[in-house]
């Protein structure tokens, strides 16, 4: 035993399990509170364990003072309580109206039924204490009639009548009736004179001319923004999963990425917990209020970490542990963008695009280049790594193929030896997503960029002979030139890169947030201008869609000679001596 009878284990995962007494069960339909601590710590369980037992004993002591309140005879209600009972009415009223009305106009219709304080009984001594009676007695009826409708029966109504105890009275002492009492039964008379004035106005043709007290008001405006929402409420139900369906072969159609596609998926299925509704054709203006209010809550990796766990439970309090505010505007840039497409294919009037309020972000981190400085410092022929191992030679070449490419970090991890080709004299990368778990980010990305004379200095080629000729593949992904690179749905194949560099750069002092691997590829758009290589050239080498009409519609394929022309001009002066240091030193060794 832990010591500590509130606190169990189950799967690995602490909870709390407090017993609720047996007197008090009857209002709570239940023995027991029990939740998850939402940790496998036992000392962080034992922590959170006496907060939240704090809580249950304030839960405890609230149903002590009811169970208190229900054996002194006293009526449990709230100003909710007293509308739900004024609305029950005015909708049998209202139907009556409707459904009487040349019967009300010519003035054959008796309307006593309708009525609140028009029943005798034989132990009323006067009139005050007959109008509890019947209080007492409608109040009787509605929970009878919330009991027998299987659409509201479970309906948390704070009143006395819930606890299903024909001994107990409604009305305590109707000698001396409480503050409460009084005020059910004004509602209820404002209820009558409501229904005599309406029969009046009917059979006297002169509309709603007359009078009406501003709680009658409210619940019929209640009842017919009801009415309004069903009346306008679509006929048609299909499941938001089928529209991705369509929404997914479009976005294919655009080369958008399966991987993009997925995540997609995932930030709906979140976005409709939330929502609650499972068709389109439901979503509201509340839905999306919703979704903005609640989305910074989302704990990350919520359905692996909660498993049976509905979402909305785990929104009720603030999580500490909650998605970043850049996943907050992915999520709602998704959610946004699903249901413009929506309204466009005709599955619901508005996209409610305006109301679907993307965050800006606190704090903006953009990617920089590279500086002068932070470039000596990555490639310090004391520091950076030498192809000693063929197990870890990715580390000395995808920097510098980034260097003098521009290439993306995926696209140059997932080359095969076969995407290293030959044409007319010139060497090039050819970047593609025509083989297994290849991606590319746009139709633009797929594109053929000429290898630069340095790189082949270098001993770029002889290192991939060296790959082909002893065969280091691995059988899920046979061929490719950096084998070693597992791949995974989410990051394709530059984790063990990615993580590498990011601990590289920290170790020769470079820790702004704003320089990561992809600052390389911000390098190489700078000093091809500086190169004086043309926004076209730089366009097609890097993977850009030209901005130009022209460049755009009749670029075509620009001849690979010219392009090798071009990006040998790419040159980094202040850095040769590191590079050719690093270059020797990597010939030492036999790589």
């Amino acid at each position: 035993m832990n010591g500590h009878n509130r606190l169990i284990r189950r799967n690995h995962t602490y909870y709390l399990r407090a017993r609720i007494p047996l007197n008090l069960v009857y209002l709570t339909h239940k023995v027991q509170f029990c939740y998850s601590l939402q940790t496998n710590n036992y000392y962080e369980a034992l922590a959170k364990l006496s907060k939240e037992s704090h809580k249950v004993d304030i839960k405890i002591d609230l149903l002590k003072s009811i169970d208190m309140r229900i054996k002194n005879k006293q009526l449990l209600y709230d100003q909710e309580d007293i509308d739900k009972l004024v609305i029950h009415r005015l909708k049998q009223v209202e139907d009556a109206f409707e459904n009487n009305y040349f019967e009300i106009s010519e003035k054959n219709f008796n309307y006593d039924n309708l009525l609140v304080f028009n029943k005798e009984t034989p132990t009323a001594n006067n009139k005050s204490q007959h109008d509890l009676e019947c209080v007492e007695l409608f109040i009787k009826e509605y929970f009878k009639d919330l009991n027998e409708d299987e659409r509201t029966h479970k309906s948390v109504v704070k009143m006395i009548g819930r606890i299903e105890k024909e001994e107990i009275p409604i009305i305590a002492d109707k000698m001396k009736p409480s503050d409460e009492v009084k005020k059910i039964k004004t509602a209820l008379t404002g209820l009558d004179k409501y229904i005599y004035d309406k029969v009046k106005s009917i059979e006297e043709d002169t509309g709603n001319s007359f009078n009406i007290n501003g709680r009658i008001e409210r619940c019929l405006s209640l009842i017919h923004a009801e009415q309004n929402e069903k009346a306008t409420r679509p006929t048609t139900s299909t499941p938001w999963d089928k529209v991705f369906a369509e929404f997914e072969l479009e976005k294919k159609n655009e080369r958008t990425g399966q991987n993009t596609i997925n995540q997609n998926r995932q930030c709906l299925e979140t976005i409709f917990e939330i929502i609650g509704k499972k068709y389109v054709e439901g979503i509201t203006y509340q839905d999306c209020q919703k979704v903005v209010k609640k989305i910074y809550n989302v704990p990350k990796k919520w359905r692996e970490r909660y498993k049976g766990k509905k979402l909305n439970d785990l929104l009720a309090t603030p999580n500490e542990d909650a998605i970043s505010l850049t996943s907050v505007k992915k999520y709602l840039r998704v959610f946004k963008e699903f249901m413009i497409f929506c309204k466009d294919n005709r599955y619901i009037p508005d996209s409610f695009q305006g109301d679907i309020k993307i965050t800006k972000r606190k704090e903006s981190i953009s990617i920089e280049a590279f500086t002068k400085d932070e470039l000596k410092k990555i490639f310090d022929p004391k520091t950076y790594p030498r192809v000693m191992d063929f197990k870890y030679s990715y580390r000395y070449w995808i920097p510098l193929i980034a260097l003098y490419s521009g290439l993306r970090l995926n696209e140059i991890s997932q080359l095969y030896i076969e995407d290293v080709k030959l044409d007319k004299g010139v060497w090039y990368f050819y970047i593609s997503d025509e083989r297994k778990h290849q991606h590319i980010k746009n139709p633009q990305s797929q594109r053929v960029v000429p290898i630069h004379p340095k790189l082949i200095e270098l001993g770029l080629l002889d290192y991939i002979n060296r790959i082909r000729e002893q065969s280091y593949r691995k059988e899920d992904c046979p061929g490719r030139i950096f084998y070693q690179f597992q791949y995974s749905k989410k990051n394709h194949y530059i984790q063990s890169i990615s993580q590498w560099f990011g601990r590289y750069l920290k170790s020769v002092g470079i820790e702004s947030r704003s320089k990561v691997f992809h600052s390389f590829r911000h390098l190489t758009k700078q000093y091809l201008t500086i190169c004086d290589i043309p926004q076209e050239y730089q366009n097609k080498l890097c993977g850009w869609s030209g901005k130009d009409t022209g460049e755009r519609v009749y670029g075509g394929n620009i001849p690979i000679k010219k392009l090798y022309k071009e990006i040998s001009k790419l040159n980094y002066p202040f850095l040769n001596r590191n590079i050719e240091r690093i270059g020797n030193k990597n010939k030492i060794k036999g790589a």
